[in-house]
């Protein structure tokens, strides 16, 4: 719900969108800090204490933010990203826990289902709530709802699964960075979700941007944003796909037919409402990577090293927002916009060239 107040708040503040960049890119290094040290708190405090702490921190959050002191707001964003990684870091352990190995593939896109459901209302309603009641309600409400969250834990008794005390508690992230990097299939797995979240970062802003410079107006650059998020919806279908052929070919495909859409958008650029067509498109073929999610992290990882190895894969989120606009910045000093579309294209062919290293059994 915060995603889409935040940045309106901090341009309000910093009055200049470079600083408002520069602040995202110092929380985005300190999100990927942070989130090494979580499997520390995570192996101290267990998946239900790492929750907990996680919903604390959203709400001290929310008091930053709506402070409207520069000062507190930086922190809170730092804080935001903290609390959000912790959250899913420990919601992470509990599906590890809860869900067998086999049952992955069927549970992984109804979660991303719900995700996106969230993400579709989230964001409207945190404007909503900003601009039609105050701007201090979308951060009253987010606090409410971390509270809520440990309420809903309590309820399903998620705090009553047995916990493993007997494990020694790290003490250096170094040593952990190292295991995961020694194990193939986990750094296959990062790798591949850094691909699929680089897109839809990619998407967040250059989609818009795309519709303003063709001369189509925020308002359609908007509705570019929503419809393809929306083709996410489809995660059912594709996990069915999945579960029948396999997430090691329908990966494949889907990276290839994004790649191929985003080839189309580069020749296509020219023609406004072509493109807007193209970006939907590239949307769709991406759905199944999303319908995969972490499936191939959570087939993959050890049960006895899940509080590590799951903050160090969790890092793929903020290496995916650092990087897009870091490479391309650098293409648009040379190049003009659909020179974005043509690398994104490149990166999604090396994605499905990864994913052909899925074990077959996938």
């Amino acid at each position: 719900m915060l995603v889409s107040v935040i940045p309106i708040e901090a341009l309000v503040l910093l009055s200049n969108v470079q600083a408002v960049s520069l602040v995202y890119f110092i929380s985005g290094i300190a999100s990927i800090l942070f989130s090494l040290v979580i499997p520390i708190l995570a192996s101290r405090f267990r998946a239900r204490g790492l929750l907990i702490l996680g919903a604390i921190a959203a709400i001290a959050t929310a008091f930053l933010l709506n402070s409207h002191q520069i000062y507190l707001f930086v922190i809170g964003m730092m804080l935001y990203t903290a609390s959000a990684n912790m959250v899913e870091i420990a919601l992470t352990l509990f599906i590890m826990q809860v869900v067998p190995r086999r049952e992955i593939q069927r549970f992984e896109p109804m979660r991303v289902f719900f995700m996106v459901i969230g993400f579709l209302i989230g964001p409207w309603l945190g404007i909503v709530l900003r601009e039609q009641i105050s701007a201090s309600s979308p951060y009253l409400l987010s606090g409410i709802v971390a509270v809520l969250t440990i309420v809903f834990m309590l309820l399903l008794q998620l705090h009553r699964l047995p916990q493993d005390t007997s494990r020694a508690i790290p003490s250096n992230p170094v040593r952990y960075v190292q295991r995961f990097s020694a194990q193939p299939r986990l750094r296959l797995a990062w790798a591949l979700a850094v691909g699929r979240a680089s897109w839809w970062s990619m998407f967040f802003i250059y989609a818009p941007l795309y519709a303003v410079t063709s001369g189509l107006g925020e308002i359609i650059g908007g509705a570019i944003v929503s419809a393809g998020v929306g083709t996410v919806l489809t995660v059912h279908f594709w996990g069915w796909i999945g579960r029948r052929y396999g997430l090691r070919r329908m990966m494949f495909w889907s990276a290839m037919m994004t790649a191929l859409a985003m080839l189309v958008l580069t020749a296509a650029a020219g023609v406004a409402w072509l493109g807007v067509a193209l970006w939907l498109v590239a949307a769709a073929a991406v759905a199944p990577l999303d319908a995969a999610g972490n499936g191939p992290f959570l087939r993959a990882v050890r049960s006895r090293e899940r509080p590590e190895m799951a903050g160090v894969y969790n890092t793929y989120r903020d290496v995916a927002q650092l990087m897009p606009p870091g490479i391309f910045s650098v293409v648009l000093r040379v190049f003009e916009l659909p020179a974005v579309f043509a690398t994104t294209a490149l990166g999604m062919l090396g994605i499905a060239g990864l994913a052909r290293y899925l074990p077959r059994r996938f």
